[in-house]
């Protein structure tokens, strides 16, 4: 395994939501013999799992079969319930039937509870070999979970929205900045949709107090159930922000954004359209089980 280790190509989920080095389109060889393929595990709507409706989340077919939703809404269950789903994702997806080896890990941990159930991060990791000397990695960034007894909600389908970092709002005396424009990391905020309707999303970012303002972003997403966006390139300087969210049907939420020095990747601004249709803005910290 030591050798297989150091001849194969490391795909990794290098942008938001693709899960990278899976078993499906080929690619070329890395220069050892041994072939590398990869694709890309989106779903743009929601799957009920083969446990009937309730479970909303894209379910790769294959041999194991998903777990049923915990009768009882314990933070314990929900975890367990989250980790098993996620290796069963990975499991299934890297399954084909030119398989030899399949190694498939899920990691969970609990976010909060909240709605009669509970809100759970996870996310997998594995790898596949098959036949012809075909090697795959599976690396799936991690997913937002909501668990109780009458639904589950996978969200974990996420879409890059970015744009030129020359535009990206910045003060033109570099010290009141974070970073060098286009040159080190900018602020982002995710969105994720966690009801089993469609929502379309408004956000605006605004620099600045109420009374001397300046809009650094005004953007609308069509997010679907188990839905996420990942906004890059919102800004580079330090200061405080606020952000105002707004669905179409006039559900409205605002917060105080600052920014001291560069955002941490790992616990981003997060909008959730939560699993009884309301908004929310917060830190969800994602990194936890990375």
């Amino acid at each position: 395994m030591d050798t297989l280790l150091t001849r194969r190509r490391y795909l990794q989920a290098g942008a938001v939501g693709a899960a990278l080095s899976l078993a499906g389109c080929r690619s070329a060889t890395d220069g050892g013999g041994r072939t590398s393929r990869s694709t890309t595990d989106r779903s743009p709507t929601p799957v009920p799992t083969p446990d009937g409706t309730g479970t909303y989340a894209p379910t790769p077919t294959g041999p194991k079969s998903y777990p049923d939703r915990p009768a009882e809404p314990t933070r314990e269950a929900a975890v367990e319930f989250a980790r098993t789903f996620e290796r069963t994702r990975a499991y299934n997806r890297l399954h084909a039937d030119n398989v030899e080896e399949i190694s498939a890990q899920g990691t969970a941990r609990h976010d909060r509870p909240a709605h009669g159930g509970h809100y759970v991060l996870a996310t997998s990791t594995g790898y596949a070999n098959y036949a012809d000397d075909v090697h795959a990695d599976w690396g799936q960034l991690p997913a937002l979970y909501f668990v109780s007894p009458g639904l589950v909600v996978r969200a974990g389908d996420y879409r890059d929205r970015y744009f030129d970092c020359s535009d990206v709002f910045a003060s033109e005396d570099s010290a009141e900045n974070f970073a060098t424009p286009c040159d080190g990391r900018w602020a982002s905020y995710r969105v994720h949709n966690l009801h089993t309707e469609a929502h379309e999303i408004s956000v605006t970012v605004e620099y600045g107090t109420d009374s001397d303002s300046t809009t650094v972003l005004e953007r609308e997403y069509a997010v679907e159930p188990t839905g996420g966006i990942q906004q890059e390139s919102v800004t580079y300087r330090r200061g405080t922000y606020r952000v105002r969210v707004e669905t179409a049907d006039g559900s409205v939420t605002d917060t105080d954004w600052r920014l001291g020095g560069p955002p941490d990747p790992d616990r981003p601004l997060t909008v959730l359209v939560t699993p009884v249709g309301d908004l929310r803005i917060r830190r969800v910290p994602f990194g936890s089980v990375r």
